[in-house]
Order: C-alpha cells, then structure tokens, then sequence
C-alpha cells in the first residue's frame, strides 16, 4: 500500500543522506505514532535492510557501509525488491536461491541486459499504469487531482475533484482513498475506472486517519460502512478450504457439533464480504447479521429466476 511505501521511502532517504534520524523526528514528519515509526523500521530491518541505531551519533544508519545507490536500481526498486524477496522467500529454497541469484545481479555494475527486475504474483488491469504515477506523486505532495470516473455501477462518467489519501491493492485491483468533492465525502476509487486524470495546482490539508486500520477493517477494497458482525457456517466437506488462509484479520472459527465450521468476521459493511460468499454457494448457510441474510436470499432468488428463463 502506497501510504506505508511512501513512508518506507522517506526513511531510506534520509538515512541513506547522512541526515540525523530518530523516531521523533520521524514522526513529526511522517505524521504518524512513535510505534508506527518502530514498525516501519523493523519492516526494513526485515526486509534485510542493514539498519541499527547509532546510540553515539543519536541516529538510525546503515551499518557495514550499506547504500541504496546500486547500478541501475533506483531506491524505489530497491525497496520494491526487498520487499519482495521477503515476502516470495516463503515459497521456498529454490525461490530464496533465485532471489538470491537476481540480488547479486543486480549489484554488478553495467549487467547486460537487465535495468528492472519485476516481480508479479497477479495480472493487473491494463491501463492502469498510468493513472498510477500522477496519483501517487499527488497523494506525496498532497495535491488535489481532478478526473473523469464511472462507478461499476454508474450509469454514466461524471468530471469531479478529489483529495488522494493513499493508494492500496486488493484481488488484483490497484485502489486509491481519497475525498471526492461532490459530495464531501471519503471514496473508494478503481484505477481501472478512471477514463482521465489531471493533478491539479491546490494542494489540501491530509486527514488524521490511519490508513492501516481503516483498510484492516475491510473485506476486499469495500471499506465504507459500519463495523459489523458477520456469522458464516460452513459444510464440513469445506473445512480445508476454508480453513487453509486467514481471509480477513478479524476472523475466528470453531466447530459445530454436527462437523459444520462457524466462521466470524467483523467488517466494515456487508457489500464486500456479500460478494466473497457467493463462491461458496452452496456450501454455506449466513447466520447474521439480518440484513446480509436478506441480501443473500434476494441474490439466490434473482438467480434462480435468471435461470428458470434459460431453461
């Protein structure tokens, strides 16, 4: 998510300057708790970036003469790379050792044929990648864009300005959060429904929001609405399926006598978590709350008409 990327970015910045770094100054800048700043510094510490605490100088360093600045790697692909690694290393030791193999690469001066390294676990939107840069540079210097967008569900474009928050990606889809100026309002927005985009000369005053926590309540890229309680039984046929991830951070399971599994979240909204439960049909019964049963039975009773029409 572009918000904690762009913070990660500030840090390696500054430390890879020589400027003096600590977590107030840090959390003057980037905005944020002195605990979100010890958490991003341990997320690069993890990321095998080589960052201690010069208790002499009184400021975060690279240790062992540690730089950002590879041949041909900006600091951008750099974290992005790292990033990465940690993250595909859990795939195991043929992945680790062919990371590994593009590291050393990547560290040669002048490697023929090899400028960028990318690494992609989905297919993204085409189109996308150009809405990307101007929203991100505008989310970084708080400056207002204006754009023509159709909602999935609109019925026609419509030109309005808005105030970008953060960027995040969900189920293959780059979002952005920000407040759309028609109605004063905080929006969710799909890059791939953005028909233009122009970042604007006015700038805006950022909320006092905490992007982590607000995405962290959402299932999927829906996160407008209340926090809600959802109760979902599952037959006991699927109980590896559904038990093989964690699909949302608030979940909790136990068993039912009768083998079933009881599966409960608490999200914001029912519209994103209604869209994910179709897949299990019809495996799965909704418990609570009333209104997401309501919505789920009108969905099963639509589809069966659709399909009595066919027949």
């Amino acid at each position: 998510m572009s918000y904690k990327f762009d913070s990660l970015l500030i840090i390696l910045n500054k430390i890879d300057s020589g400027a003096r770094v600590t977590a107030d100054s840090l959390r003057e800048e980037l905005e944020v708790s002195k605990r979100t700043v010890h958490r991003y510094i341990t997320t690069l510490q993890t990321a095998n970036f080589p960052i201690d605490y010069d208790r002499d100088k009184r400021t975060y360093a690279f240790t062992g003469g540690y730089t950002l600045k590879k041949p041909n790697l900006s600091i951008e692909e750099t974290l992005a790379f790292s990033l990465a690694r940690k993250m595909l290393g859990n795939f195991g030791p043929g992945m680790e050792k062919s990371l590994g193999s593009i590291e050393e690469k990547l560290a040669v001066a002048n490697a023929p044929n090899l400028n960028r390294s990318i690494l992609v676990t989905e297919t993204v939107p085409a189109g996308t990648e150009r809405y990307f840069s101007p929203i991100h540079r505008a989310i970084i210097n708080h400056q207002r864009v204006e754009m023509t967008y159709q909602g999935f569900y609109a019925r026609k474009a419509t030109l309005s300005e808005v105030d970008p928050y953060y960027l995040f990606f969900s189920n293959g889809i780059w979002y952005f959060r920000g407040s759309y100026h028609a109605d004063k309002t905080a929006r969710t927005f799909a890059l791939d429904r953005i028909q233009s985009l122009t970042v604007l000369d006015r700038y805006f005053v950022p909320p006092n929001l905490t992007p982590e926590e607000e995405v962290s309540g959402a299932f999927g890229a829906f996160i407008d609405g209340d926090p809600v309680d959802v109760v979902l039984r599952f037959d006991e046929t699927y109980r590896p399926l559904i038990l093989r991830k964690t699909w949302h951070p608030s979940q909790k399971q136990r068993e039912l006598p009768d083998g079933r599994i009881e599966i409960t979240f608490r999200v914001n909204g029912i519209l994103g978590i209604g869209n994910w439960i179709h897949q299990w049909i019809p495996h799965v019964e909704v418990v609570k709350p009333k209104e997401l049963r309501d919505a789920f039975l009108d969905d099963l009773e639509n589809a069966m008409k659709k399909q009595g029409r066919k027949n």
